[in-house]
């Protein structure tokens, strides 16, 4: 297959298959069903009641038992809410550019950081809401007709918040579900395999049938919205992806700059630095990544994928860790020579309370966590240690919240005037809510393994050989008395190759035979589609067409409220000071491509469709797993089976397997 990938190059074990790789991924969340599984799951539910516990509280006294005061005005609220966004990005960030870079080992990681990115931004998205006190009226945040005639204020941080984290959802959700399409038609076809099997043991005597199978099967189904893996179905959901990365990469960018230079564009001392959206933007990628590696190995050793998620995997890993602690160290080491350097008391005063005031144990948090550790992969033995690789990694994370609570809490709690400064502490309660955002991604982690394929069978696939054994698909093909009494579908052939298939279509595709080619397989079929003469479509179009409406669509609803509808002033800034609006018309105009990118992918394939005459063809199951079908479907009068079975069997290159007829 062109563009496949050499076992040897550690990425994949050397025995790997098309089918095995199905076998291997479909079958772990049954190897998570252990007693360490049920421990991990018990102690994060015991997390989120501690989070129950805690936002009970905050209902019944407000958000000052977050222990926060006049200048600390977010506390630690706001610090959680940056770290776990700034994860999510990180992770989000890594697995689209991988995924548009076309490194061939994201196979073993881009899911776990989509998923990563998914959880993280759930958990984020507590913090807005239970921020404002009253968390059934959150839809206050959002412009909608009132009978007050009242507009949100946009250029307010909390807004920004409400547009970033629907909008990062909203793209997030998007790659991730698209990514896992395919890989539910597996699980699928694999569920239901396994229904007819138990029902055939039922009619023989020899076992029972199972209720739960058979509806973890049709669940599957829905997911997989009847996706059949056409060869134009795989050409518009490679393009899908890959627009839906690049918008990723824009909406990450846009968060975390767009936030660091609205710190960056005040005069309070420790925040007005130029280098402080390189410096956000790379503290975010180290603990994005660093998570993504801990969950790597824990999902390579807990559901035992060694042979997928390999030790060269994790010495990339290791090595990207390294190079984002170096970028984090020279933008730490810049601040500070700037600060000591430039003259300013202020300035240098807040840098003494960073490294020896009451919060000085914030910025020793970095060093010892998130500089310090990374430097142990300067050694290649450590970088392929899975132990050593998880621990950096968690660190990186640790290291990261302190960042954002040096940035924010040492900042705030100390601006000009002595009289204003005002000291903070970390309540209880605030620790307790932190400590349920991490349970809450933990709980949804644990049932993610339970249920869903952590690693990428489709992109996997994509760097193997299929390794097919030869022989056809087992299942009873329709007799001749059946087909003569119902009509014809069309007529099926069955590839071991996706290259004997490709050749079957270039010596088809201009005759006239009656019927409409299409193919089917297991991974995206390049060759076939490109004889086909089956285009993509246009997706990055529609998907540039869509954001560039929706940023500017926001952007004149937040020009007309606060400029002429709805005039409030804050600060002196002129009435349409457009600038104020760029995150979040950013933020929504990614939001609006993403949404038009996955509703073209579904409106292009016809999906969803849960029944298709494709899966009548015997043996189709196996078009998710290693073989490849071709089916010519019945189109007029001039279709003739026979003669379409004969110019099969007469194919000078790439005959098939088997050929049968299929009824409707």
């Amino acid at each position: 297959m062109s563009g496949t990938l050499s076992p040897r190059a550690g990425l994949l074990g050397a025995e790997e298959d098309f089918a095995s790789i199905g076998r291997a991924v479909a079958g772990a969340p049954a190897r998570a069903r252990s007693r360490a599984w049920w421990i991990a799951f018990a102690g994060a539910c015991g997390l989120l009641g501690v989070f129950a516990a805690a936002l009970a509280w905050l209902l019944l006294n407000g958000v000052g038992i977050w222990h926060n005061n006049n200048p600390v005005v977010w506390a630690l609220d706001i610090v959680a809410y940056d770290w776990w966004i700034g994860i999510a990005c990180g992770a989000l960030l890594t697995s689209a550019i991988l995924r548009l870079a076309g490194a061939a080992w994201r196979s073993g990681i881009d899911r776990i950081a989509e998923t990563t990115a998914v959880l993280a931004a759930a958990a984020a998205a507590l913090y807005p809401i239970i921020h404002l006190g009253r968390p059934w009226v959150f839809y206050w945040t959002l412009p909608y007709p009132n009978t007050l005639a009242l507009w949100p204020q946009f250029r307010s941080p909390l807004v920004w918040d409400a547009i970033d984290i629907v909008s990062f959802l909203g793209v997030c959700l998007g790659l991730w579900y698209v990514g896992l399409l395919p890989d539910f038609a597996v699980l699928r076809d694999r569920a239901f395999e396994a229904a007819r099997a138990e029902g055939r043991a039922a009619d023989e005597g020899s076992g029972r049938r199972r209720r739960r199978t058979m509806l973890r099967a049709q669940i599957y189904g829905i997911l997989a919205l009847g996706w059949r893996g056409a060869a134009t179905h795989w050409e518009r959901w490679v393009l899908a992806t890959r627009t839906l990365s690049a918008l990723a990469i824009v909406l990450v960018v846009a968060l975390q700059t767009g936030a660091s230079v609205m710190l960056a564009g005040t005069v309070l001392p420790g925040w007005h630095d130029t280098l402080l959206p390189v410096t956000f933007l790379a503290a975010s990628l180290l603990s994005g990544v660093g998570v993504t590696a801990a969950l790597a190995v824990l999902v390579r050793r807990a559901l035992h994928l060694e042979v997928l998620i390999t030790e060269r995997h994790l010495d990339l890993m290791a090595r990207l860790m390294l190079g984002l602690g170096l970028v984090s160290a020279y933008c730490y080491g810049t601040e500070i020579f700037s600060s000591l350097l430039h003259g300013d008391a202020f300035d240098r005063s807040v840098l003494v309370r960073r490294l020896a005031g009451p919060h000085a144990w914030a910025f020793w948090l970095i060093v010892v966590f998130a500089l310090l550790p990374v430097q142990l992969f300067w050694r290649a033995a450590l970088r392929r240690s899975g132990l050593v690789v998880a621990l950096v990694g968690i660190a990186a994370a640790i290291g990261s919240f302190g960042d954002h609570f040096m940035l924010l809490i040492v900042t705030l709690s100390h601006d000009f005037l002595p009289p204003s400064a005002h000291p903070y502490s970390m309540g209880v309660w605030g620790i307790a809510t932190l400590l349920g955002s991490v349970g809450l991604f933990l709980a949804l982690l644990l049932l993610g393994l339970r249920t869903l394929p952590m690693v990428s069978i489709t992109e996997t696939r994509r760097f193997a050989e299929s390794h097919a054994d030869g022989r056809a698909s087992g299942e009873r093909a329709p007799t001749a008395a059946e087909t003569d009494e119902a009509p014809l579908w069309g007529v099926s052939a069955e590839f071991a190759q996706a290259g004997d298939l490709a050749a079957a279509v270039e010596a088809l595709k201009d005759r006239d035979l009656g019927a409409r080619i299409e193919t089917y397989g297991p991974v995206p079929m390049a060759r076939v589609a490109r004889a086909l003469g089956h285009p993509a479509g246009i997706l990055p179009l529609l998907a540039l067409g869509a954001a560039l409406a929706g940023g500017l669509a926001f952007m004149a609803m937040c020009l007309y409220a606060s400029g002429i509808d709805y005039v409030f002033d804050v600060g002196g800034r002129p009435r349409f000071s457009w600038q104020s609006f760029m995150v979040p018309s950013v933020s929504f105009g990614t939001l609006c491509g993403g949404l038009a990118t996955v509703l073209a992918l579904l409106f292009q394939n016809r999906l969803p469709r849960l029944n298709h005459p494709a899966f009548a063809i015997p043996g189709f199951a196996r078009a998710s797993e290693d073989r490849f079908f071709l089916a010519l479907e019945a189109t007029g009068p001039r279709f003739d089976p026979a003669r379409i079975e004969g110019a099969l069997a007469r194919l000078p290159q790439g005959r098939p397997l088997m050929v049968r007829r299929v009824p409707l």
